[in-house]
Protein backbone atom coordinates (compact mmCIF):
# COMPACT_ATOMS: atom_id res chain seq x y z
CA UNK A 1 0.00 0.00 0.00
CA UNK A 2 1.09 3.70 -0.61
CA UNK A 3 1.90 5.81 2.28
CA UNK A 4 0.70 9.55 1.34
CA UNK A 5 1.53 12.40 3.55
CA UNK A 6 0.08 15.58 4.61
CA UNK A 7 3.22 17.30 2.56
CA UNK A 8 2.25 15.15 -0.51
CA UNK A 9 -1.62 15.44 -0.38
CA UNK A 10 -1.35 19.16 -0.54
CA UNK A 11 1.11 19.18 -3.49
CA UNK A 12 -1.06 16.70 -5.10
CA UNK A 13 -4.13 18.21 -4.25
CA UNK A 14 -2.80 21.76 -5.52
CA UNK A 15 -1.70 20.26 -8.65
CA UNK A 16 -5.25 19.10 -9.46
CA UNK A 17 -6.85 22.55 -8.71
CA UNK A 18 -4.37 24.25 -10.82
CA UNK A 19 -5.35 21.95 -13.75
CA UNK A 20 -9.38 22.58 -13.07
CA UNK A 21 -8.16 26.24 -13.25
CA UNK A 22 -6.37 25.50 -16.34
CA UNK A 23 -9.54 23.93 -17.91
CA UNK A 24 -12.58 26.47 -16.78
CA UNK A 25 -10.91 29.35 -17.54
CA UNK A 26 -8.52 28.39 -20.52
CA UNK A 27 -8.44 30.47 -23.81
CA UNK A 28 -10.59 29.40 -25.74
CA UNK A 29 -10.97 28.51 -29.70
CA UNK A 30 -12.20 31.59 -31.17
CA UNK A 31 -13.51 30.17 -34.16
CA UNK A 32 -13.10 31.21 -37.58
CA UNK A 33 -11.74 34.58 -38.96
CA UNK A 34 -13.07 36.79 -41.60
CA UNK A 35 -10.63 39.29 -43.34
CA UNK A 36 -12.06 42.18 -45.74
CA UNK A 37 -9.73 44.48 -47.36
CA UNK A 38 -11.59 47.86 -48.91
CA UNK A 39 -10.78 50.80 -49.91
CA UNK A 40 -11.93 53.98 -48.26
CA UNK A 41 -13.63 56.84 -50.53
CA UNK A 42 -11.91 59.98 -49.44
CA UNK A 43 -13.78 63.27 -50.02
CA UNK A 44 -12.96 66.59 -48.54
CA UNK A 45 -12.88 67.05 -45.05
CA UNK A 46 -16.31 69.17 -44.00
CA UNK A 47 -15.96 68.65 -40.53
CA UNK A 48 -13.61 70.32 -37.66
CA UNK A 49 -13.92 66.93 -35.63
CA UNK A 50 -10.73 64.83 -36.66
CA UNK A 51 -9.89 61.54 -35.44
CA UNK A 52 -13.35 60.83 -35.44
CA UNK A 53 -14.85 57.33 -36.50
CA UNK A 54 -18.33 56.25 -36.37
CA UNK A 55 -19.88 52.55 -37.78
CA UNK A 56 -23.34 52.11 -39.00
CA UNK A 57 -24.82 48.87 -38.59
CA UNK A 58 -26.73 47.95 -41.91
CA UNK A 59 -29.77 45.24 -42.11
CA UNK A 60 -27.75 42.73 -44.50
CA UNK A 61 -24.93 42.94 -41.68
CA UNK A 62 -22.97 45.15 -43.34
CA UNK A 63 -21.14 47.82 -41.55
CA UNK A 64 -20.62 51.64 -43.04
CA UNK A 65 -17.63 53.25 -41.81
CA UNK A 66 -17.34 56.38 -41.47
CA UNK A 67 -13.57 58.21 -40.56
CA UNK A 68 -12.46 62.03 -40.40
CA UNK A 69 -9.53 63.85 -40.36
CA UNK A 70 -7.40 61.52 -42.32
CA UNK A 71 -4.42 63.13 -43.50
CA UNK A 72 -3.68 62.72 -46.75
CA UNK A 73 -2.21 64.40 -50.29
CA UNK A 74 -3.40 64.78 -54.05
CA UNK A 75 -3.43 60.85 -54.97
CA UNK A 76 -3.25 58.88 -52.27
CA UNK A 77 -5.70 55.99 -51.28
CA UNK A 78 -6.28 54.43 -48.16
CA UNK A 79 -7.33 51.25 -47.43
CA UNK A 80 -8.97 49.12 -44.22
CA UNK A 81 -8.25 45.86 -43.59
CA UNK A 82 -11.21 44.45 -41.05
CA UNK A 83 -10.43 41.67 -39.03
CA UNK A 84 -13.54 39.64 -37.02
CA UNK A 85 -12.63 36.83 -35.33
CA UNK A 86 -15.29 35.54 -32.62
CA UNK A 87 -16.14 38.68 -30.85
CA UNK A 88 -13.43 40.31 -31.85
CA UNK A 89 -13.37 43.23 -34.62
CA UNK A 90 -10.15 44.59 -35.62
CA UNK A 91 -9.87 47.34 -38.22
CA UNK A 92 -6.66 48.95 -39.44
CA UNK A 93 -6.42 51.91 -41.45
CA UNK A 94 -3.50 52.08 -44.14
CA UNK A 95 -2.05 54.18 -46.58
CA UNK A 96 -2.68 52.05 -50.06
CA UNK A 97 -1.15 54.34 -52.91
CA UNK A 98 1.04 56.91 -51.31
CA UNK A 99 2.59 59.86 -53.27
CA UNK A 100 3.72 61.86 -50.54
CA UNK A 101 3.24 64.88 -53.29
CA UNK A 102 1.93 68.36 -52.61
CA UNK A 103 -0.27 69.87 -50.15
CA UNK A 104 -1.25 67.68 -47.39
CA UNK A 105 -5.30 68.20 -46.84
CA UNK A 106 -7.43 66.63 -44.54
CA UNK A 107 -10.31 64.14 -46.07
CA UNK A 108 -13.12 62.46 -44.81
CA UNK A 109 -13.33 58.40 -45.83
CA UNK A 110 -16.21 55.85 -45.74
CA UNK A 111 -16.36 52.29 -46.21
CA UNK A 112 -18.42 49.04 -46.60
CA UNK A 113 -17.55 46.37 -43.78
CA UNK A 114 -19.44 43.49 -45.50
CA UNK A 115 -20.21 39.96 -44.26
CA UNK A 116 -19.74 40.42 -40.56
CA UNK A 117 -22.33 38.31 -38.25
CA UNK A 118 -25.09 40.49 -36.45
CA UNK A 119 -22.99 40.03 -32.97
CA UNK A 120 -21.77 42.28 -30.53
CA UNK A 121 -17.40 43.39 -31.13
CA UNK A 122 -14.95 44.82 -29.29
CA UNK A 123 -13.82 47.00 -31.79
CA UNK A 124 -9.99 47.50 -31.85
CA UNK A 125 -9.39 50.95 -34.79
CA UNK A 126 -5.65 51.35 -35.12
CA UNK A 127 -4.28 54.03 -38.02
CA UNK A 128 -1.02 53.45 -39.53
CA UNK A 129 -1.88 56.65 -41.12
CA UNK A 130 -1.79 58.95 -37.73
CA UNK A 131 -0.35 56.34 -35.71
CA UNK A 132 -3.58 56.69 -33.49
CA UNK A 133 -6.10 54.12 -31.94
CA UNK A 134 -9.48 53.31 -30.61
CA UNK A 135 -10.41 50.93 -28.63
CA UNK A 136 -14.82 50.58 -27.94
CA UNK A 137 -17.66 47.90 -28.25
CA UNK A 138 -20.45 48.03 -31.34
CA UNK A 139 -23.30 45.88 -31.43
CA UNK A 140 -24.08 45.26 -34.93
CA UNK A 141 -27.84 45.11 -34.55
CA UNK A 142 -29.70 46.95 -37.26
CA UNK A 143 -29.69 51.09 -36.52
CA UNK A 144 -27.14 50.79 -33.93
CA UNK A 145 -24.80 53.24 -34.09
CA UNK A 146 -21.21 53.80 -32.40
CA UNK A 147 -18.87 56.20 -32.11
CA UNK A 148 -15.01 56.96 -30.83
CA UNK A 149 -12.09 59.29 -31.08
CA UNK A 150 -8.72 58.20 -31.81
CA UNK A 151 -6.12 58.13 -29.06
CA UNK A 152 -2.09 58.68 -29.11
Amino acid sequence: MIEINSTEFFVLALTVAMALVALLFGQRDPGPSTSIITALDLNPCVTTDDDLIVLKALDDGGILLLRNGIPVCEGDTVNIVATATGSKLTITEKYGISTRAGLQVKADGTALIDRLPHERFTVRYDSDTTGKWALFTFSNRPGNTATAHLKL
